[in-house]
């Protein structure tokens, strides 16, 4: 779904990281990473900053679809199932829980392409 909020939504990190926004509203985002090797820990699985980094890019999508502008205040991720980079792609998908007058909390699933959770969480943004 293309929208005018998606065609100003750049930021060079999630770019370098291959962070891909498929969807922004009000309430919710969806994104996509392909996993890659140079994203893995020592025994070839992504590692948790890297689920932590498509987690935080997606549920701030949501939290700025409105146009208002967020940072990461914070965050916390429950982690179940690893990842290795054998073209598996990461699916985000965040819903807006609580939007404030200052803050906004999502909440951030990671699924694989089958559906299996592999972490979800909750991260909350401060508006600046």
């Amino acid at each position: 779904m293309a929208s005018n909020y998606l065609d100003r939504e750049t930021y060079p990190y999630s770019e370098f990281f291959g962070v891909e926004i498929l969807e922004a509203n009000e309430n919710t985002a969806e994104g996509r990473f392909r996993a890659r090797e140079e994203f893995t820990d020592m025994l070839g699985h992504m590692t948790g900053g890297a689920y932590a980094s498509l987690a935080d890019a997606i549920g701030g999508a949501a939290a700025r679809a409105t146009g208002d502008k967020y940072v990461t205040q914070n965050c916390s991720l429950q982690f179940y199932q690893s990842t290795e980079p054998c073209d598996e792609v990461l699916i985000a998908k965040a819903t807006v829980r609580h939007r404030g007058s200052r803050t906004c909390i999502v909440a951030v699933e990671l699924q694989h392409q089958d559906g299996t959770v592999v972490c979800d969480g909750q991260f909350s943004y401060s508006k600046i």
